[in-house]
Order: C-alpha cells, then sequence, then structure tokens
C-alpha cells in the first residue's frame, strides 16, 4: 500500500509542472513555508501587492515592502493575524528580534519601522459578496488556519467579514493590482472565479491550493478542481511561470509576461 501511495505522489508532483512556462529571473521571497517565486524585475516603489491570507508569516508580505518598497495591503480578519501584525511592528519598534510562527518558525523578520510606512492591514478577509461568514478552524489546535469553506470538516468557528476583491479596490481607489497573493485555505477556487468574472486589472497571481494538504483520501477530485481552476486563469490569458510539488503557484499575465521575458 505504501508503495502505491509513494507511486501516486510522484505522479501527483510530475503533472503540478503540466503547463509550466518557465520565466526568466524569478526570485523567491518569504519564508520557506509561506513564500513564493516571483518576478525579480517586475515590482517597484508604485507597485500594489494585495496578500489575502496572513495568519501567522507574514514574510512575504514584508519581503515585498522591503525589496521593492512597493504599496502592501494584508487582508486577514482572524484576530491572531491582526495580532501577529501588531506584535512585529511592536518588537521592531523596540529592535527585537521576531519569528514567523508558521512552518518549522525559523524564518526572523528584517524590517525597518519606517518600511511599515507601506505596509497597511485590513481585518476584512475576501469571498464573492459583502457579508458576515463563518471561518471554521483547522483539526490542530492553535494552528493558524481558519477556512470559509471547512477545509478539515470541523465544528467551531468564528464570524467574521468578508468583501469582494472589486469593492476593496473600489474603497481604496485601486484601478489595478500589480501582484495578488491568495493563501486562504480551499477559499482560492470562488476568489479566482470572482475576480476573473468582475474582469479586475491584475498583473501577477500568487495562489497556493490549500486543499492539496488537507484531501488525501481524495486526491482526484482535489486535482480535478485545481485544474480546474488552473485552467481558468489560463484562459483567461495568464501564463503558469512557477509551481511547486504542492501547487503553491505564480501566475503572470500575458502581457506582462511578455515584457518581462524582454528584459
Amino acid at each position: 500500500m505504501q508503495v502505491i501511495k509513494n507511486l501516486a505522489k510522484k505522479i501527483v508532483a510530475l503533472k503540478s509542472q503540466e503547463n509550466v512556462v518557465p520565466l526568466k529571473d524569478l526570485v523567491y521571497l518569504g519564508s520557506t513555508f509561506q513564500g513564493y517565486y516571483v518576478p525579480s524585475n517586475y515590482l517597484e516603489a508604485s507597485s500594489i501587492c494585495y496578500c489575502v491570507g496572513a495568519g501567522v508569516d507574514i514574510s512575504l508580505d514584508v519581503e515585498l515592502a522591503t525589496m521593492f518598497n512597493s504599496q502592501v495591503f494584508i487582508f486577514d480578519p482572524m484576530p491572531y493575524a491582526l495580532d501577529h501584525f501588531n506584535t512585529l511592528i511592536e518588537k521592531t519598534e523596540r529592535g527585537e528580534q521576531f519569528n514567523a510562527s508558521g512552518g518549522d518558525g525559523k524564518y526572523v523578520y528584517t524590517v525597518k519601522r519606517s518600511q511599515f510606512d507601506t505596509i497597511q492591514f485590513l481585518a476584512t478577509g475576501i469571498w464573492n459578496e459583502k457579508k458576515t461568514v463563518k471561518f471554521y478552524s483547522p483539526s490542530k489546535e492553535n494552528y493558524p488556519g481558519h477556512s470559509i469553506t471547512n477545509l478539515q470538516n470541523t465544528e467551531d468557528y468564528i464570524e467574521a467579514p468578508v468583501d469582494k476583491l472589486v469593492n476593496i479596490m473600489r474603497s481604496l481607489n485601486h484601478q489595478h493590482i500589480d501582484l495578488l497573493k491568495i493563501e486562504i485555505e480551499g477559499s482560492e477556487y470562488v476568489v479566482i472565479e470572482d475576480l476573473l468574472r468582475d474582469q479586475l486589472d491584475i498583473r501577477v497571481i500568487l495562489v497556493e491550493f490549500d486543499e492539496f494538504h488537507h484531501r488525501a483520501g481524495k486526491v482526484l477530485a482535489t486535482m480535478n478542481r485545481i485544474n480546474h481552476s488552473t485552467n481558468k486563469l489560463l484562459k483567461a490569458g495568464y501564463k503558469l511561470v512557477h509551481s511547486l510539488s504542492f501547487y503553491k503557484r505564480t501566475f503572470v499575465r500575458a502581457d506582462v509576461f511578455e515584457t518581462l521575458q524582454q528584459k
């Protein structure tokens, strides 16, 4: 049985590379478990970055500000996410070391107090309508991973506000998003479908298909959903430029892709 499981894992890992069109000059930002590959020569000080889903590891979010001086907007309605953000600011002001709590906990934030001027935290989630919804607790105690779709089939929940991405953009007076990170515990399918339906001007999309980690007994159904969502982005004109074996992916819109290829 273990041999079959190992073979299945290898097949799934190989399939993660289907449709990947490599883009030169990608750089890895963030911690080991919560980072992504992004174009190294794309973002600048005027760039607008939305990071949806923070938890207790905002390593990528912070590095977007420290490396590129970009305008970073972090979205997460969970109390522990806001606490983590505020603690990071407090520790930075005191000159104390602070680690991201996600993954192996080894990532140390390197940020100056002045660099928080380009980072905003908004305590709301992103969904396909404006309302208050239930975020279901993860199965592991004290694990920061609440899910609207009840990804881990639990009963406890926290109620919190969510809104459409288009509404958020209007409220912030943004006509486009240069980079969007989506790491929202199974809700990515709904959000991707909604932003494509609204035809939002989003140039780079980073997304982790979290269901891959939590549906061990439903691999085929999970892969079908991941492929379906990926194909929607491809048909909408995005290029899949990088994919890790556990389906943490980087998409770049075709026009941006062509421009970056010529640099």
